[in-house]
């Protein structure tokens, strides 16, 4: 059994046992491109059962070919096939199946449709033209790889098996069913999964303290959704969910995390993830954020003869140096202190020997510290 893997599904290249005949998949995304001047072109099918649909000898029909699809092709269930014209699950260009059409000048728009191997036509998308105008019925015959000639018959726009989108060709790309809902798109799906993401994630900041990480972000609900993760990687770790949070009713909003479970010294990226069900995953711009370890507002190393001081912000500061009386023996310094700096005080203690311990005095407290080891 081999597999082929392309354009984000699976196509299965040998026939296996227990596939369907009696299912059709739906056409779910048409990009009609001008087939014969740019590479735009693809279409994808989806097959929606539990069980593999074969297509080997089914057409393909559009205005501006036919394509038979080779024995053995078959779509796995709730898989999708994208046939482009190069690329894809099926690249058209130079395929021994494929035959260009001529395509009809009075007739606008443009179709897709799958005609069964008995010439059925079982599923079809019509791009109608802006205003919409009627298009005749289509017919065609297609040369097999083998030269069989095969007669085709396209329906009318009257046929049920019809779906119709109203469509401008400029500036319009093509057109997706996306939840269920037939929307324009482009070629780009990176671009199509912002425009249509359910919830869109904006504005990450971030900044850590000596507890953890402090995340703000803001998110815009769209339409309903369950859930979406806020993911963090440390070092050279892989991306990992460290929080599930559920999604608001539709609208705007800023909202707050604060993230306790890292590590002080090791710098950690964040971003917020939401995942479709069909599989599609819509992240944030990742932030990164190099963690500061804490320094507290007030530092004192004291010793005979030296003093290091270290205060958060600028201030008025007192420091004296007090015998074992609680005497003022010295007062080193009266005024103003420089704030997220150290600051140095030098004296002699042999002229200061009774000196026992040094007091800072600050706006909010006084700060002690023995200068000798006994008290």
């Amino acid at each position: 059994m081999g597999y082929l893997r392309g354009g984000g599904s699976w196509l299965m290249l040998l026939l296996i046992g227990g596939v369907n005949w009696a299912q059709t998949p739906q056409i779910v995304r048409f990009i009609p491109g001008v087939y014969r001047e740019n590479a735009l072109h693809r279409i994808d099918l989806y097959n929606p059962t539990k069980v593999p649909l074969a297509m080997g000898g089914w057409l393909l029909v559009t205005r501006d070919y036919s394509f038979e699809f080779p024995a053995g092709v078959v779509i796995p269930p709730r898989q999708r096939l994208t046939i482009t014209k190069s690329g894809g699950d099926i690249a058209l260009h130079r395929h021994p199946n494929f035959l260009i059409r001529i395509p009809d000048a009075t007739q606008a728009g443009h179709y897709a449709i799958l005609l069964d191997p008995t010439g059925q036509a079982r599923a079809g998308l019509y791009l109608a033209p802006i205003p919409q105008v009627r298009f005749l019925p289509d017919s065609g015959i297609h040369i097999s790889d083998r030269g069989k000639p095969i007669s085709f018959y396209i329906p009318s726009e009257t046929a049920p098996i019809w779906q119709y989108v109203p469509w401008d060709p400029d500036p319009i790309t093509g057109v997706a069913l996306i939840r269920g809902q037939w929307r324009y798109t482009t070629a780009n799906e990176e671009k199509e999964k912002l425009l249509y993401a359910l919830i869109r994630f904006s504005n990450l900041y971030g900044e850590s303290d000596s507890m953890g990480t402090w995340l703000t972000y803001e998110v815009e609900v769209r339409e309903a959704c369950t859930e979406y993760f806020i993911e963090r990687q440390c070092a050279s770790q892989a991306w990992q969910v460290i929080a599930t949070q559920p999604c608001p009713e539709p609208g705007r909003y800023k909202l707050q995390y604060y993230d306790t479970t890292t590590l002080s010294d090791i710098p950690c990226t964040y971003r917020l993830a939401y995942r479709a069900p069909e599989g599609d995953t819509l992240t944030s711009l990742p932030l990164s954020i190099q963690p500061q370890l804490y320094t507290p507002p007030f530092q004192m190393d004291a010793r005979q003869g030296f003093l290091r001081l270290y205060v958060e912000q600028s201030q008025p500061i007192k420091i004296k140096l007090l015998n074992r009386r609680y005497e003022e023996v010295l007062r080193l310094y009266d005024g103003w202190l420089n704030g997220g700096v150290e600051n140095v005080f030098i004296w002699e203690p042999q002229r200061y020997p009774e000196a026992y311990c040094v007091v800072v005095w600050t706006l909010s407290r006084r700060y002690w510290h023995f200068l000798d080891s006994e008290p």
